[in-house]
């Protein structure tokens, strides 16, 4: 098979890996030939690649580094927790805060136990998603790769779990941004730009709150 844009497609094209929402269903099998209504609705997606099936290309199988149902458990496991967070932020968050810690600190540990098992970290492109709740993906990517690279470089254990979850972290402030603001996709106003230049204080403060209940 072989990689193409998808935005270059042609009606007749067959899917060689199939495609999945970001909540790791699928949405078009491998094997499916594409209609140019499917082309169309891909690229409003903002699918920039798909596998397509090419004879010439048979014997280059693309590997998955990360296991589907891992990838959907931990996205959810993220958006669950930070709306968790979200909700409590304005109460006495401690208990809020320990589940947090351990939820995350179990998908950094998962991730860093798939990636160990696959030494193949060139190929974390090999799935094709969909990333239609932005803030639960992108924390889950950051991870991903954040961790690749620090295994990569060798980095112990103890570091990478710490490394691990400020990568999911990163992000956090964002829910507390208007979904409008974010999902956006044209022209930000002036005040809506000063909303999403928020995140960042509002990160900082519940990381804050994360950080004196575990020091």
């Amino acid at each position: 098979m072989r990689l193409s844009i998808t935005e270059s497609l042609i009606p007749g094209a067959k899917l060689g890996k199939s495609i999945y929402n970001e909540r790791g269903n699928i949405l078009l099998a491998e094997g499916l030939t594409l209609t140019q209504n499917m082309i169309n609705r891909l690229v409003f997606l903002n699918i920039p690649f798909v596998y397509i099936q090419d004879s010439r290309t048979d014997d280059i199988i693309p590997v998955p580094t990360i296991a589907g149902g891992l990838r959907r458990d931990a996205i959810q496991t993220i958006e669950s927790t930070f709306l968790d967070l979200k909700k409590n932020m304005k109460l006495d968050g401690s208990f809020t805060i320990e589940k947090s810690n351990l939820k995350f600190t179990q998908i950094v540990q998962n991730i860093m136990e798939e990636l160990n098992r696959n030494k193949e970290l060139l190929t974390l492109l090999a799935d094709v998603y969909t990333y239609d709740d932005y803030i639960f993906t992108h924390s889950f990517n950051v991870t991903l790769y954040t961790l690749a690279i620090g295994i990569e470089l060798n980095i112990n254990k103890e570091n990478l779990e710490v490394l691990g979850l400020g990568a999911i972290l990163h992000d956090v402030g964002k829910i507390l941004v208007p979904v409008d603001a974010l999902r956006k996709t044209g022209k930000l106003t002036e005040e809506e730009f000063e909303k999403i230049k928020k995140h960042a204080e509002y990160g900082f403060h519940l990381i804050k709150m994360y950080t004196l209940f575990h020091s």
